[in-house]
């Protein structure tokens, strides 16, 4: 039971590429995602461990059974939620491939550490970045947003902080960000040790952009205060409503000021690509450190962040320990000079695939429809009388509420959960709430390449007749 023969392995992969395939053929027309019955969830988390081996053609039987007819649902073109995309094919056989070299990308003389840097250099000219910044694939945004504010707080600190930390500073340190900024911003303030009372909330202007002239008071206040700013971390895409901060104007603040400006691009940044966005992205290329999530918006599979700096020599200045057992094999400095990681996974062999499948006229197109197919969402919204469109920003996000008659303003909060809770339970669409403006709303994100008009229809369909049901049962003032 030690291993499987070339045979046997190889029947089981005809098995599981069987699988996948028929999952992916499904789309279309099965359910978007359905809730794990009670005995599979206790079967799955509850299994005691095995004390003998089990036969792996039964295991992917469960897998089948138990597993992939119960996903989290993002493949599917009804699945609105949040911002998960649908995975590129040819992305999902560069995990399987990866997996089975199981090597550590952490650098060396290997073919990772080039399918890496050429993957690397391809989404710096995506993003219109400077070839002599520093790329690194991490697991997402949530770390790739902490990596580039590492090298900050490195930079700002003249390097002290990685012998001091933030005990014998002399200030302390303010960061800035917006209302509508990505928690993973405010939980790398919380790692890196700066405190959320030092992490200044800017508010918004009436596009749920970062108001610029909040920001110029607030660090003007800060520094009469005797506090020292240091960074500026903006939004090239806000998840709550998809808005674009004025990333010149911030660049130029920031210039002035002698503060980091860091841009959080995790779900909108590969947006520069679309037709609809031309001149929205001015100013990204000046930002000392950028991160993005090409699992997002470039549809590569879970998972794959990207914290890019303009500063190559500060990021590995930062995070760069060579202990004596890694000495060899050291002809460039390795991947993990660069981050947290020593360990890493080939992430970059799903991305460097698809990149080259699609090529960038392909991403152009795709990412184009998600926004057109976005604008026509608030087409379909703005022609039925009983819903609102809230927010309708520059990408793929639109908010809206669905407000019939017998609906009272005290109820409708209430009433947009109700609707989404019933129209997911369906499996026919899944969708999600946000606030804006105190107010519950439906959320909408189009990153899925395969959403058409009509999987718009199902939508709006399946949300109407649940706020329907729920009317009709009369407990629309209910939770």
């Amino acid at each position: 039971m030690a291993g499987l023969n070339p045979e046997q392995f190889r029947a089981l992969g005809y098995r599981a590429i069987d699988m996948i395939a028929e999952q992916l053929a499904q789309l279309d027309e099965g359910a978007t995602r359905l809730p794990v019955p009670l005995d599979i969830r206790h079967r799955l988390e509850d299994q005691p461990m095995p004390q003998t081996g089990i036969d792996p053609f039964a295991l992917l039987d469960r897998v089948q059974n138990e597993i992939l007819a119960y996903p989290m649902g993002n493949p599917s073109p009804r699945f609105f939620a949040w911002v998960n995309s649908t995975p590129t094919p040819i992305g999902i056989l560069g995990d399987l491939f990866a997996a089975a070299m199981s090597p550590s990308a952490a650098g060396g003389d290997q073919a990772a550490t080039y399918v890496e840097r050429a993957a690397l250099t391809w989404v710096k000219d995506m993003l219109s970045f400077p070839q002599e910044a520093q790329g690194l694939f991490v697991s997402g945004g949530s770390i790739a947003n902490l990596t580039c504010l590492a090298v900050m707080r490195h930079v700002q600190t003249g390097g002290k902080a990685r012998q001091d930390g933030l005990v014998g500073m002399d200030s302390k340190m303010i960061v800035y960000t917006s209302a509508h900024g990505h928690s993973c911003i405010e939980k790398a303030i919380h790692a890196l040790g700066f405190g959320s009372q030092n992490l200044r909330v800017i508010p918004l202007d009436e596009q749920y952009r970062m108001d610029v002239a909040k920001l110029r008071e607030a660090i003007a206040q800060d520094r009469a205060a005797g506090l020292k700013p240091v960074c500026v971390a903006a939004s090239a895409g806000t998840t709550n409503t998809g808005a674009i901060d004025q990333l010149d104007d911030i660049a130029d603040l920031c210039e002035a000021e002698g503060l980091w400006f860091h841009i959080d691009g995790a779900y909108g940044g590969f947006g520069i690509l679309a037709e609809q966005t031309e001149g929205l992205y001015k100013g990204m290329n000046r930002a000392d450190s950028i991160a993005v999530d090409p699992h997002k918006w470039l549809y590569i599979p879970v998972e794959c962040g990207c914290a890019i700096v303009r500063d190559a020599e500060a990021m590995r200045a930062t995070f760069s320990l060579v202990p004596a057992y890694l000495q060899e094999d050291r002809a460039e400095p390795w991947f993990s000079e660069y981050g947290l990681q020593q360990t890493r996974g080939f992430r970059a062999l799903k991305v460097w695939l698809s990149l080259q499948h699609y090529g960038l006229d392909g991403y152009r197109k795709m990412i184009t429809n998600d926004i057109e197919t976005a604008y026509e969402l608030r087409r379909k919204l703005f022609s039925r009388r009983d819903y609102e469109v809230v927010t309708a920003g520059p990408l793929s996000v639109t908010c809206f509420r669905y407000l019939p008659t017998g609906v009272t303003a005290d109820e409708a909060d209430d009433f947009q959960r109700q609707i989404v809770a019933l129209t997911n339970a369906s499996g026919r669409a899944f969708i999600t709430t946000t606030m804006i403006d105190g107010k519950v709303v439906i959320r909408a994100c189009h990153v899925n390449f395969r959403t058409t008009a009509a999987d718009l229809d199902v939508l709006l369909d399946t949300l109407t007749e649940a706020g329907q049901q729920v009317l009709a049962s009369g407990h629309a003032h209910t939770a």
